[in-house]
């Protein structure tokens, strides 16, 4: 009974992995992060129909039955190793490291050999064995086998608990999270599997953390920009018809236009890389300045940044304005960067009727005239 329910389970998470991968090949964007996700979906569903057949088979005496619980472990077992080798350069592609040929190459070599021993491990039973019974037990090298697997799993994970720990913030935390979050559910599946024979184990719960890293993914890429982490201007309209409502006399609501001065500069100059930069480490500081203050931060567009929140009048305002600018001047002290890194904003109170357009118009004339008072101040410098 728990074997039929195992099988029925592993069925489920194929299709529901298969409908992920078509999904993702019908996608225009076919970035490496995306073509790597997709490996591994496929490699799970590859895992998953081991398995089933696996559980088909063992035990079982008829024509054939010991040499295909051979290639069927020996391909289960292969597998699991480039998997994880798959995951790590996922992992190191979200981290932002480029995934060139040599990277791939040096990557893949530890699956490579794996799929070398295990396929001359059906003939020498070194990894694992099967009695004349067609039982599987481990083999003398399984120990090998074990290293392997969770050896690349547990390198990949040393590098986002590392990154998730650092004060770079070149890749978002949410990003972060995410892949984290992938070491959960297999791992408790493996342990209950420990204990509880025929129970659902690893790669059944790694296809339901695949499907949560998805889903994660794109509730991200619909509200949130790609590069800062931020939310993107499509949640401006729900939240501030929600804000409005919560609106007080003397906790009033107001909207911060701001972008970086001679952003363009950056870009011209130093590359779009270094602008990249610039970018996220701007937004790292509106979010500093965002604690314990009820409100939203969204990445507006190009190099503008917009606020909305709740402020006890201009005075406040104001202040959080200057908070944000000395985080600039801080950030520019520290790490010395080789260009102007400063920002101008502008902002506007928000009054009864008011629409959410007329708000960004109000803040962001105040934005123009805070940037030609900034170019004054330059030339007359």
């Amino acid at each position: 009974m728990i074997t039929a329910i195992h099988i029925e389970l592993n069925a489920l998470c194929i299709l529901i992995l298969y409908a992920i991968a078509h999904q993702s090949l019908a996608n225009v964007n076919q970035q490496m992060n995306r073509v790597l996700f997709r490996c591994m979906v496929y490699g799970v569903i590859i895992q998953l129909a081991l398995d089933i057949l696996w559980r088909l088979v063992e035990g079982r005496l008829f024509p054939g039955a010991i040499m295909a619980n051979r290639v069927i472990n020996a391909l289960y077992l292969a597998t699991g190793v480039i998997l994880g080798c798959i995951w790590y350069l996922y992992v190191l592609e979200t981290l932002g490291y480029a995934i060139n040929r040599r990277l791939q190459t040096i990557v893949m070599l530890p699956g490579l050999f794996f799929l070398g021993l295990n396929v001359v491990s059906i003939g020498t039973e070194w990894v694992f064995t099967i009695s004349p019974e067609n039982v599987y037990a481990h083999g003398p090298l399984f120990w090998l086998q074990m290293i392997g697997a969770y050896g690349m799993l547990s390198v990949s994970l040393i590098h986002l608990v590392i990154r998730s720990l650092s004060r770079n913030r070149s890749v978002p935390r949410h990003a972060i999270r995410s892949l984290l979050s992938f070491y959960f559910i297999p791992v408790v599946g493996a342990i209950v599997a420990l204990f509880y024979t025929g129970m659902p184990g690893a790669w059944t719960c790694a296809a339901i953390s695949l499907a949560i890293i998805y889903i994660n993914d794109q509730d991200n890429e619909i509200i949130r920009d790609g590069l800062t982490g931020l939310n993107n201007r499509k949640t401006l309209d729900g939240v501030f018809g929600e804000y409005v409502k919560q609106e007080k006399p003397d906790h009033s609501l107001y909207l911060f236009m701001m972008d970086l001065d001679s952003f363009k500069h950056i870009n011209d100059t130093f590359g779009h890389p270094v602008g990249d930069r610039a970018l996220v480490a701007a937004a790292n500081m509106l979010s500093a300045s965002m604690v314990k203050r009820k409100g939203i931060l969204v990445r507006y567009g190009g190099d503008e940044f917009l606020v909305m929140g709740f402020f006890d009048g201009d005075g406040d305002a104001e202040a959080f304005r200057q908070s944000i600018q000395q985080h600039f001047d801080d950030y520019t002290r520290e790490n010395k960067p080789p260009y102007r890194f400063a920002v101008s904003i502008g902002y506007a109170r928000h009054t009864e009727g008011m629409t959410l357009n007329a708000l960004v118009e109000q803040a962001d004339s105040e934005l123009y005239r805070e940037k030609q008072r900034t170019k004054a101040g330059l030339s007359g410098a």
